[in-house]
This record gives C-alpha cells, structure tokens and sequence, in this order.
C-alpha cells in the first residue's frame, strides 16, 4: 500500500508540475480591420468618379407641344406636366414619338413636310448610338441618298472600331456602322418623330453641338407633324 501511495503521489506531482496545454499556444493579437476604399460612387476621389448625366434641359416650348401632342393622343401615359417636361423619361417619349409616327405616316406620305429641313436633320448625323435611333438615321439618309462615308466621315482607329465625325459617338460594334439599309420611296414618320424627339428632349450627348440652322429645321418639322396631324 505504501508503495501504491508513492506512486499516487509521484502521478500528482508530475501532472502538477506540466504545463497546461492552452499555455502552449499563445493567443494572437487580432488585428485592426483596415479600412475598406470608399467606392466610386462616393465622390470623394474624383479621380474614380463615375460620370454622371448631364441634367436634361428640354427646348422650352416645343418639347411643351410634343409632350402635350402625345398625351392628346394617348400615347404617352400619366399626367401632363406642362412646365416639368424634364421629369418625362426620354425613353418613353421616343417609344409614344414612334407611335404617333406609325399612326400618321399620310404626313409624310403626301410630302407635306418639308424636304429640305428633312435634308438638314439627315446631314446632321445620329442624335444617339442607340440602336433604333441609328438605324432611323441611317433610313433618313437613305431616302436622301445620302452615303455613310459623307455624313460620318468615318475613321479607321482600329479594326474594330470608328469614330464618327461628330466627335462624340463612338460604335464598337462595326457591323451596326457598315450595315446598309434599304431605300424607301417616302420618309418614314416614325424615324422622323423619333429623331426629332430626341433633339427637343435635348436627349443626345453632352458633347455634340446643335447648330441654330438644324434646331430651326427640327422646330419646324415638329411644329408641321404636329399641326398636320389633328
């Protein structure tokens, strides 16, 4: 039995005297969470601010009257806002512009608008590079027998991509730039309202500079559709 003790003993000190197992791993400091870079939308770098949009300034009274034509027409849904033509989604206003055109193509089928602001608002080039909008601008110049290469003026800067010569649209897709649309024997109405919706909607890029003479022709075109079609 003594000898049974002494080693019941001799266990309690050896177990005493070892180290306990949460000593052998000392715990590590956990760091401060670095702080994460503000995003570019924040604003305070400006040097990753996403650009914005312009703020849309429509041309007074005539975006007034398309708006105010559209809605006589149930074409454009919801209120009238007569003094806020701003707060209208452009995008809507050129799908109702379409529409109207599409209803009253005897406007331009009996040539009651005039050939030569038609010409001035061909020349001029596309108002957008979306797609729809080229296209529209490329039957435009079509019925004028207007070739791409002279309204364009298109620049080879890579394979894959051109320039147009209104510094401000630039097309990746090369195939939408050189596909040739077909010649009809009128102007197509609804190309038309959409281009011009997009001019007094003030829609088109920051950068591209609207002449007094073509804004004169465009005023006139709508004021023309517009009285021509009641």
């Amino acid at each position: 039995m003594a000898f049974a003790a002494s080693r019941r003993l001799s266990a309690a000190a050896a177990a005493a005297a070892a180290p306990k197992l949460s000593s052998l791993f000392t715990p590590r400091p956990i760091p401060n969470p670095k702080p994460r870079p503000l995003s570019p939308e924040s604003g305070d770098d400006p040097r990753r601010r996403k650009a914005r949009p312009r703020s849309r300034h429509p041309w007074g009274e005539d975006a007034a009257a398309l708006l105010r034509r559209l809605h006589e027409g149930r074409y454009l849904p919801g209120p009238y806002i007569p003094d806020a033509p701003h707060v209208v989604s452009p995008d809507a206003v050129k799908a109702a512009a379409e529409r109207f055109g599409n209803d009253h193509q005897v406007v331009a089928n009996r040539r009651w608008l005039s050939g030569s602001d038609l010409k001035k608002v061909a020349l001029f080039g596309c108002p957008s590079v979306e797609r729809r909008t080229v296209f529209a601008s490329k039957r435009l110049r079509a019925f004028f027998n207007l070739p791409e290469e002279k309204v364009c003026n298109f620049q080879f800067g890579s394979f894959s991509r051109r320039i147009c010569s209104q510094r401000m649209l630039e097309i990746s897709l090369l195939h939408v730039v050189l596909f040739q649309v077909p010649r009809y024997d009128k102007v197509i109405l609804s190309d038309t309202m959409r281009i011009l919706a997009l001019f007094v909607l003030d829609a088109y890029p920051e950068p591209l500079q609207v002449t007094a003479e073509v804004k004169a022709s465009v005023r006139k075109l709508l004021k023309d559709t517009i009285n021509l079609s009641i």
